[in-house]
């Protein structure tokens, strides 16, 4: 460990903001976000870019961390991306080491869950363990949690979100009171349409109607039709797999199958 990352070791494990500042901060944060973003341009913002993340970071790294973050990676390249297809966690944090023992970092985002949320008679959403009213606050949330990952890869290598320290670092620098969300997920979703594993349902492709059972759904729904050029399952039965959007998928109002 280096002496600037064993700076931000100390920093990380004994500073203790009062709860007002802390919210004081991230409410700034917030409304920069809001001034400067090219996408973000309200709370329930529409679109956003990998740029908004980079924001975010320098944002809390300086505001938070006095830039000891970014000193700390030492030149180490932090990518920042946005995943479409993360269906269940909010967000992640990978540490890569080449065979030559280079390191870099990336921190990704889950767009889709954050879009599929926050409509205008969705159930409650929390994450960290608080109430997130808007899209913007459930991003800092799930921001916040990563950069916590972060810290932890850069000063000992690894992290873990179940851990104690992750959750006392987290509770003492962003008030966190749980290292889990209950954002709205694609498997929600469809549930709510009758749409789960097992379901008959009906779709077009290529002009051809076609009549599936639901095996999976992640962003979209994986459907098996019976075909006899497809791969043989454990029923005995030949599939062929399609991967369709839920919004193209009819429930058919008959016994469903499981596999």
């Amino acid at each position: 460990m280096s002496l600037t990352q064993d700076k931000l070791a100390q920093t990380i494990l004994s500073l203790q903001l009062e709860p007002e500042l802390i919210e004081l901060r991230a409410s700034q944060i917030r409304i920069d976000v809001l001034k400067t973003s090219g996408h973000m341009k309200d709370l329930n913002f529409r679109s956003i870019h990998a740029r908004d993340l980079e924001f975010l970071f320098d944002s809390y790294d300086s505001r938070f961390l006095a830039g000891l973050v970014r000193r700390s990676l030492e030149g180490a390249p932090l990518r920042f991306r946005l995943s479409p297809r993360m269906t269940r966690s909010g967000g992640t944090t990978t540490r890569f080491r080449s065979r030559t023992g280079a390191v870099r970092y990336e921190i990704a985002i889950a767009s889709s869950m954050l879009f599929d949320g926050f409509g205008d008679e969705e159930r409650d959403v929390t994450v960290c363990g608080w109430p997130c009213a808007t899209r913007l606050e459930a991003l800092q949330r799930i921001f916040e949690h990563e950069l916590v990952h972060l810290c932890e890869q850069v000063c000992w290598g690894n992290s873990n979100c179940s851990g104690t320290r992750f959750q006392e670092i987290a509770s003492r620098l962003f008030l966190h009171r749980a290292h889990t969300h209950s954002l709205v997920t694609r498997r929600e979703r469809a549930a709510e349409s009758g749409i789960r594993p097992g379901v008959k349902v009906v779709f077009e492709c290529e002009g051809k109607r076609l009549i599936g059972v639901v095996n999976r759904i992640t962003k979209r729904a994986t459907v098996l039709v019976e075909d006899p050029t497809g791969r043989k399952f454990s029923d005995g039965l030949q599939y062929l797999t399609y991967y369709v959007p839920l919004l193209s998928l009819e429930v058919v109002k008959t016994t469903s199958t499981s596999f």
